[in-house]
């Protein structure tokens, strides 16, 4: 099998497996009504209230479609392995790295498209609603509007990354919501922000604009942070599953 036909049956399998697409419909959705919401607290001088600036009517929606496309990452590596199909393709591809990069590579194109509908609707949802205020592409807005955008993708292969390595949808999805949600929001109450902004979830999203580290910083730990996870998940998938 050559790379372009393992590519194309990852696409395949995305455009026919429910619950994929459950995911990617509720993440596009959720960016649109999220920011029309946020849109609704923009006062005149383009602030919401414990939120921020009006930027953050397009970065929440965001951060919230980062979380959906990290449990997207997790279903897409344990669907196949949970089927088998993923170690059958192994055995058929010319070298079993092949098989996981054109997963990650599937997996972040598709994302990629889901970040840049998502992104379109959440800046229409708070110019529906933010009134004379609504500002989200000012100061630093589109930079971490941008750097956002390419969170998306790597937020999936991070994802991805987990389902292989834990091999378990619950286990890994579990893990990643609970970091991301709950310990790291606990740290950012109890450690100073300097070290809440190298948080892996806390570099990319709605937080970044508020942390110091930045939006391009910021963006740079969070691509070190997943590429760590994918070489150890190939590292393992290749020594545990292929015995290599």
């Amino acid at each position: 099998m050559t790379f372009a036909s393992l590519w194309s049956a990852e696409i395949i399998k995305f455009r026919t497996l429910r619950s994929y697409l459950i995911t990617v419909i509720t993440a596009i959705v959720l960016a649109g009504v999220i920011a029309a919401g946020i849109g609704t607290g923009i006062d005149a001088q383009g602030n919401i209230p414990t939120l921020g600036t009006s930027i953050q009517a397009v970065a929440f929606p965001m951060e919230v479609v980062i979380y959906a496309m990290v449990v997207l990452g997790v279903l897409i590596a344990t669907g196949d392995l949970r089927s088998g199909t993923f170690r059958i393709t192994a055995v058929m591809a010319p070298w079993p790295r092949q098989v996981l990069v054109a997963k990650f590579t599937a997996a972040a194109v598709i994302a990629f498209g889901v970040g840049v509908v998502s992104t379109l609707l959440a800046y229409v949802g708070g110019l529906l609603t933010g009134g004379s205020g609504y500002s989200p592409l000012s100061g630093d807005g589109t930079l971490v509007v941008l750097t956002t955008l390419v969170a998306v993708p790597l937020a999936t292969i991070l994802g991805t990354a987990f389902g292989l390595l834990l091999r378990n949808t619950a286990a890994a999805i579990s893990l990643l919501l609970v970091w991301g949600l709950g310990i790291e929001a606990i740290f950012a109450y109890i450690v100073p922000p300097e070290v809440v902004a190298f948080l892996p979830f806390k570099t990319v999203g709605a937080a970044v604009a508020n942390l110091p580290l930045g939006p391009l910083p910021g963006l740079g730990m969070f691509t070190l942070y997943v590429a760590i996870a994918t070489g150890l998940a190939i590292f393992v998938y290749e020594r545990r599953d292929l015995g290599t």
